[in-house]
């Protein structure tokens, strides 16, 4: 079950925010990695095909309904990083269920964000997969969940498994979202990942490699562009090699065609999108000296 995001107690924010809690004293919350994208999509089955059958990534989680039906599955980048498709009509441009960070101490990291003015839930619940998390709403009205993974959840008893070498990459290298105001999602972001902006519209998601991307447009965006906007970014070292294994693929015609260019700094990216239009860039990592 979902955790409600609701405003923390007037005698609780009260107590933390008195000078016996100022708020510097309170110390940066231990958030560690880019933990998954969750994507809303409109039939299961057919992202199932795209994910497993045409990227590569095995189905670790599977979730079912009262009804029998399974209408969520985690798909396994690495043992900490997923992507997470839920059935059912989207509640946000990009069709964008929830973005989530890992913590390691989702309690301290729920005391921080109080203090530092951002509203959380009177309480820390759990996840769909039996982690505990509690969820915050950005500036532009997306869900972000702060997770912390337990061993006897439904994630922690993957441990290991589910990572064949099938799978196009291993690595989450960062997420992006389409804001409504920049600086107001700068703030917020800065706030949880307790990053500087790198000049590029980045933050770093704890010590790295992970980044989180703020993406903004001059004029009102369309849907299409939060389509295109709001992404994930995998990582794998030769992406011409991998696009040219993808589009050798039996299957790869049932999709849409990848796009390939290069970056200013000679990296290649393939531009990929999936049944419901979600974008997923493939990236090569940076070069090591």
């Amino acid at each position: 079950m979902r955790t409600a995001v609701v405003s923390i107690s007037s005698f609780a924010a009260a107590c933390l925010l008195s000078p016996l809690f100022p708020r510097n004293s309170v110390s940066q919350p231990p958030v560690v990695r880019i933990a998954h994208m969750a994507y809303y999509v409109s039939d299961l089955n057919r992202s199932r095909a795209y994910y497993h059958d045409f990227l590569g990534f095995d189905e670790a989680v599977t979730l079912k309904a009262a009804d029998g039906s399974d209408p969520i599955a985690f798909f396994k980048i690495n043992d900490n990083q997923y992507i997470e498709l839920f059935q059912g009509a989207p509640k946000n441009y990009g069709f964008i269920h929830d973005i989530a960070f890992q913590t390691n101490g989702v309690g301290r990291t729920r005391i921080y964000l109080v203090a530092h003015g951002i509203m959380v839930p009177d309480a820390i619940g759990k996840d769909e997969a039996g982690n505990r998390c509690f969820e915050i709403i950005d500036p532009s009205g997306y869900t972000v969940r702060m997770i912390q993974y337990e061993p006897d959840s439904l994630t922690g008893r993957t441990h290991g498994k589910f990572m064949p070498d099938t799978r196009i990459s291993t690595h989450i290298d960062h997420i992006g979202v389409l804001s409504k105001d920049k600086g107001a999602a700068a703030n917020f972001y800065a706030t949880i990942l307790g990053s500087e902006n790198t000049g590029e519209n980045k933050l770093l998601v704890g010590n790295g490699p992970d980044r989180f991307e703020i993406g903004f447009e001059r004029k009102p965006p369309t849907p299409a562009r939060f389509h295109i906007k709001n992404h994930i970014c995998l990582s794998t070292p030769d992406v011409p090699k991998l696009a040219a294994m993808l589009e050798a693929k039996p299957n790869y015609k049932q999709f849409r065609p990848i796009e390939t260019h290069s970056l200013p700094n000679g990296k290649h990216v393939a531009e990929l999108y999936d049944p419901d239009g979600n974008r997923i860039e493939i990236m090569e990592p940076p070069k090591q000296n």
